[in-house]
């Protein structure tokens, strides 16, 4: 079943990049860049500890999209080592525990993201020790009002999602000042700069499609329906790369994870179809993965991949878990960008989310 009817532009030559009038490529080509600066504005400088002043027996961040994929990937990074239960809340409501000696980090790049701003209230009624990240705005407002920390992110990016970098070490600083477990999130986050420049050359637009890794897999995304596969530990980047297909590359796309896809998704995807054989799997792995998710991956491949459009595998590079997730996050970003080129479609416009915000703003 042949169901592109679209053409797929020609990504080695300039003209196909004016489709991108913002200039969203130099934002993903210096990410590098952009994580050495959040490291040396926020490492060492979150004193939330003397500002609240109490031990914390749980930690939430309350966060949505582009900014709350943050607290997912923080999560990934720092669960098997933060001494207490890690939420991430990506809606109005909040688990009936959060109170006095939880650790609420209300997340959102904007500062005026609604769930948030709800999420905001509630925790600070309920007696929660709330610390505020965002550029500005309504959060920013409540901090001021609440007597809270708010932490101030830098206001020149033109997308939430440019801004992982300063948003993710902005989420760790904290962490890191309230557990002193985790001491080993900075020589990680500092180990991903490296991986973010060598990335950088390996994904070049001046580097041909036929050498250059997220040229080609954005051509075969284009020719299906991706299904991103992520692990227990990678499933925050199989999410990232769903979202940035979407709103990037205006492209459909379904993010999963294994153990979980072995339980249902794998039987769709064994079975051949026209459905089937219009999907195609990248499967992100890592060598962190618990032995018995590598078997499963491995298995997964097999049972699919002979009905399937197409299937890639690759892991991260780089020393530190961090960096390996860097990396896999950065493949994403360049995949996504190339894809919204090649499409014609300007990458930085998110029209229906804005109409979507729109349209609920006049119900208020």
């Amino acid at each position: 079943m042949n169901w592109i009817k679209e053409d797929f532009g020609d990504l080695d030559n300039p003209t196909t990049y004016s489709h991108d009038p913002s200039g969203i490529y130099s934002w993903i080509e210096n990410s590098s860049k952009k994580l050495d600066e959040a490291i040396n504005q926020f490492w060492g400088k979150v004193d939330i500890r003397n500002q609240l002043g109490e031990e914390f027996h749980e930690v939430l961040v309350c966060g949505m999209g582009g900014s709350g994929i943050a607290g997912d990937l923080a999560y990934s990074i720092i669960s098997r080592d933060i001494p207490v239960p890690f939420r991430v809340v990506k809606g109005y409501e909040l688990p009936k525990s959060v109170g006095v000696g939880s650790l609420v980090l209300i997340l959102s790049y904007s500062g005026n993201t609604e769930e948030v701003v709800w999420c905001y209230t509630k925790a600070h009624n309920r007696g929660a020790h709330c610390v505020a990240i965002s550029v500005g705005g309504a959060i920013k407002d409540m901090a001021e009002k609440f007597g809270c920390p708010h932490i101030p992110l830098p206001d020149y990016y033109p997308a939430p999602r440019l801004a992982l970098w300063h948003l993710l070490t902005a989420v760790l600083a904290c962490l890191n000042e309230a557990f002193p477990q985790l001491g080993f999130v900075e020589e990680a986050l500092r180990d991903s700069v490296p991986t973010l420049k060598r990335g950088t050359n390996r994904y070049s637009k001046e580097l041909e499609l036929q050498k250059n890794f997220a040229k080609k897999l954005a051509f075969d995304i284009h020719q299906a329906w991706p299904v991103i596969i992520g692990s227990e530990l990678t499933w925050p980047v199989a999410k990232r790369f769903q979202a940035q297909l979407n709103e990037n590359s205006k492209w459909p796309a379904t993010a999963s994870y294994i153990p979980e896809m072995n339980h249902n998704e794998i039987v769709a995807y064994s079975q051949p179809g026209p459905a089937t054989s219009s999907t195609g799997i990248i499967m992100l792995r890592d060598k962190e993965d618990h032995s018995r998710i590598q078997h499963r991956q491995d298995f997964t491949i097999e049972l699919v991949q002979k009905h399937v459009a197409w299937v890639h595998q690759f892991k991260g590079e780089g020393k530190s878990f961090l960096s390996r997730i860097a990396s896999l996050i950065q493949t994403a970003d360049y995949a996504s960008y190339y894809l919204a080129c090649a499409r014609g479609i300007d990458p930085a416009g998110i029209k229906s989310i804005d109409i979507l915000k729109e349209r609920l703003g006049k119900l208020q």
